[in-house]
C-alpha cells in the first residue's frame, strides 16, 4: 500500500484549519452566553463532525497525483480525517481550559472539563474522523477512477 504523505499532510492541515476555527468559535460562544450563537455554533459543530472529515478525505484523493487504488484512497483519507480530528480536540481542549479560567471556575472542574472535552474529541476523531475520512478518499478515488 502506498501513502502519500505531502497530501495526508496538505489534506489533514486544511481540515485541521477548519477544525481550528470551529473549535475556537465554539468555546469562545460559552463566553457570550447567547443562545442563538450557541445554537448556530451547535449546528456548525454537528456539520463540522460530518462534513470536515469527509472533505478532508477527498482532499487527500484531490493531492495525490496518479491513479490510486480505492485502499489507498481510504487509507489517505482515514489518516488525514483522524489528524483533522486530533487537532480539533486539543484546540477544544485549550479553549475549555481557557473559557473555564476566564469563568473562574475551580481547579478541579478545570481538569475535569479540560479532560473531557480532550478525551471526547480524541475518542470522536479515532473513530468518526477516520470512518468518514476513509469515505471521503474512497469516493473521490471511485469517482476519479471512472474518468
Amino acid at each position: 500500500m502506498n501513502i502519500n504523505t505531502q497530501s495526508v499532510l496538505k489534506a489533514a492541515g486544511i481540515g485541521a484549519g477548519i477544525n481550528a476555527i470551529i473549535g475556537i468559535i465554539s468555546g469562545a460562544s460559552s463566553l457570550l452566553g447567547v443562545e442563538a450563537v450557541t445554537i448556530l455554533v451547535g449546528l456548525l459543530a454537528c456539520c463540522g463532525g460530518i462534513l470536515v472529515p469527509l472533505l478532508t478525505g477527498a482532499l487527500y484523493g484531490y493531492f495525490t497525483p496518479g491513479k490510486e487504488t480505492l485502499g489507498e484512497g481510504a487509507a489517505g483519507g482515514a489518516i488525514s480525517g483522524m489528524v483533522a480530528g486530533l487537532i480539533y480536540g486539543l484546540v477544544s481542549g485549550v479553549i475549555t481550559a481557557v473559557v473555564s479560567l476566564v469563568q473562574g471556575v475551580s481547579f478541579d472542574v478545570l481538569l475535569a472539563n479540560t479532560g473531557g472535552t480532550i478525551l471526547g474529541a480524541c475518542c470522536g476523531a479515532l473513530i468518526f474522523g477516520s470512518i468518514l475520512g476513509a469515505i471521503g478518499g474512497a469516493v473521490w478515488t471511485a469517482v476519479q477512477g471512472n474518468k
